[in-house]
């Protein structure tokens, strides 16, 4: 053998292994993009379609079903995990030591058993009956007093006769009431058992950037709506 590395003849196009490798990652990256996108259409459509199908009462029924299915609110590894920095922070700035506080949406727990430790007396409310019962069973063995009730979602219970010097919604609850109209009247029924100038403490989450998608899921249900005449 000469050792002559044999050219090929004019025209025939080079691609070495090394470049057809090289390609491999572009054809991944424009795969998973197009598949992100289709995705999140995709999510968007079905998010959209059942917003606009389903009425509040049946939004308020599907928080409830929802929450009963996650484990995680009838847990001690989070009901008993405490308040979070920015609780407590609002706590002892606005609401005088050992004082009678409403949590209203109070889950399986979290927010009484936590003011009970820091001294406050407590009584709630929530309109899942699963954490109802979880939140009542917590209380119990933990040792402190306090008034538990089941509510119709959006609304305060009738039974609940006192007036108290703080009102807290559980973290999120305040977000899952659909409908303006709703949230205020939500509100002004809670404010009738609370001593003029007691504080409110509500928790909601904020969105950081503008998202296309939730634009996309806004503009479908509000359609769907509209044709219902919902």
């Amino acid at each position: 053998m000469s050792g002559r590395v044999d050219q090929p003849p004019p025209g025939f196009p080079l691609t070495s292994k090394k470049q057809a490798s090289s390609l491999r990652p572009r054809w991944y990256a424009g795969w998973d993009y197009c598949f992100r996108r289709f995705s999140i259409g995709l999510d968007a459509l079905q998010q959209g379609l059942w917003l606009g199908f389903l009425d509040n009462r049946q939004l308020d029924e599907l928080g409830r079903l929802q929450y009963a299915r996650w484990e995680k609110y009838t847990r001690d590894e989070y009901n008993l995990s405490g308040l979070q920095t920015w609780e407590v922070q609002a706590l002892f700035t606005h609401f005088p030591a050992g004082s009678a506080i409403l949590v209203a949406a109070a889950g399986g727990g979290r927010e009484p058993v936590a003011l009970a430790r820091l001294g406050f007396r407590v009584d709630g409310f929530d309109s899942t009956p699963e954490l109802v019962e979880n939140y009542r069973k917590l209380m119990a063995r933990e040792g402190f007093p306090g008034d538990v009730y089941l509510a119709e979602a959006g609304s305060v219970p009738g039974a609940i006769q006192k007036r108290y010097d703080g009102l807290l919604i559980g973290w999120g609850g305040y977000m899952h009431i659909p409908g303006r109209k709703n949230r205020i009247d939500f509100l002004r029924s809670l404010r009738q058992h609370a001593d003029p100038g007691a504080p409110l403490l509500l928790s909601f989450f904020c969105r950081g950037e503008r998202s296309q998608r939730h634009d996309w899921i806004c503009a479908i249900a509000l359609r769907i709506r509209r044709l219902r005449r919902s």
